[in-house]
Parts: structure tokens; sequence; C-alpha cells
């Protein structure tokens, strides 16, 4: 009894865990990576292309200048995004 009792609970904390928002925005922000590094060797094929080496900090600088706003607006989306994820795997099964 006690071990069925202690599996309820281990579900019961999963399922909290697993509805909550930054666990939602973390899964989104991996959806988003994965998106982007499928998208890298063309990047970078067109930045050795396109310009200088020698450009290449101060682009790196304004990159992470727009990365740090995007952040702060993008964090609901990627939790909605990442939300939906679970609900489609459980229809799936």
């Amino acid at each position: 009894m006690t071990m069925n009792r202690a599996t309820i609970d281990v579900r019961t904390e999963v399922r909290k865990l697993a509805s909550s928002k930054p666990v939602h925005a973390a899964a989104g922000a991996g959806v988003l990576a994965s998106a982007a590094l499928r998208e890298l060797p063309a990047k970078i094929a067109r930045w050795r292309s396109d310009s200088s080496l020698a450009a290449l900090p101060g682009r790196a600088s304004e990159y992470m200048t727009t990365a740090r706003t995007k952040a702060v607006q993008e964090y609901d989306k990627l939790a909605t995004r990442g939300a939906a994820l679970p609900g489609k795997d459980s229809k799936k099964s």
C-alpha cells in the first residue's frame, strides 16, 4: 500500500512539474534551438562569403544585444510552444 501511494505521489509531482511554465519555456527553447542549429551551416557559409572576418566581432556584439532583447519578449511564446508538446505526445499514445 505504501509503495502504491508513493507511486501516486510521484505521478502527481511529475504532472505538476510538467505543467509548469518554466518547463514549457525550456521545451519551447529546445524546439527553437533545434531549428536554429539546422540553419547554422548555411548562415556560416553566407557570413564567410558576405564579409571579412574582421567584421565578425562587431556583428557578434550586435547579435548579443538583439538576443537579450528578444529573450525578454519571447519567454511567453516559448512556454506556449512547450505546453503544446506534452498534449501532442499523449494524444499519440
